[in-house]
């Protein structure tokens, strides 16, 4: 295995970002940005309520292609970020394959590395700009993958876009020994690898690269 291995799947796509709080008569506080989520089932919104007690509507939005979730208790309580999209985090592009007619407004696209275990990187488009990436190693042969570090945009923050991307990069060594760098001291960066419940399956802070992946950084 020489690079990365992905499952394509490049779907049609439409022209803009829409919101979703068609959804009652209560109108829902202020809100900073439609938030992201990797596709359920979810039982609880994003503030922990649960679903089946809150109560939830499901929509789907054609501009964008993507269902839509809204928590019915966020709504009555005006608290922020009630609703949120379902983006699909194992659907990838790949840069190099053109996308087509109608473009997809929402899409997460991959830059394979240039190098056998090189670095590569997933990025999270909107309207065709890059908004946030991950940049991550792989390496197919001893099953070590390791994700080097995380940038999203300042419009882009707390809408769990970095959450989709941890799991974008995951989904493509299911199994494997994952592991980070360093964890960055900053309070942002702790909050945020502190949110994850990724604890079985991704080492923090401890980058544990192989024979292969020190070999690309070398020839780097």
């Amino acid at each position: 295995m020489t690079g990365w291995c992905f499952a394509w799947s490049v779907d049609p796509g439409a022209a803009s970002l829409e919101r979703v709080y068609d959804m009652g008569t209560v109108e829902p506080a202020p809100d900073q940005g439609e938030p992201f989520r990797s596709v359920g089932p979810h039982r609880r919104c994003l503030h922990g309520h649960r679903l089946d007690v809150a109560g939830m509507t499901r929509t789907y939005s054609h501009v964008l292609g993507l269902h839509a979730t809204c928590c019915l208790l966020c709504l009555e309580l005006h608290t922020d970020r009630p609703a949120w999209y379902d983006l699909d985090h194992t659907v990838l592009r790949r840069a190099d394959v053109p996308p087509g007619p109608h473009p997809r407004v929402v899409e997460l696209v991959a830059h394979p590395p240039d190098r056998p275990a090189g670095v590569g990187h997933i990025a999270l488009q909107v309207h065709g700009r890059a908004v946030a990436d991950v940049d991550l190693q792989l390496c197919g042969i001893d099953r070590r993958a390791c994700v080097e570090q995380i940038s999203v945009d300042e419009d882009y923050r707390r809408r769990r876009v970095g959450t989709v991307l941890v799991a974008a990069a995951l989904a493509l060594g299911p199994g494997w020994q994952w592991s980070t760098t360093k964890i960055d001291s900053a309070v942002g960066a702790r909050a945020f690898w502190a949110s994850l419940d990724t604890a079985d399956v991704l080492h923090l802070g401890g980058r544990a690269y192989c024979s292969h992946m020190e070999g690309a950084h070398d020839v780097a």
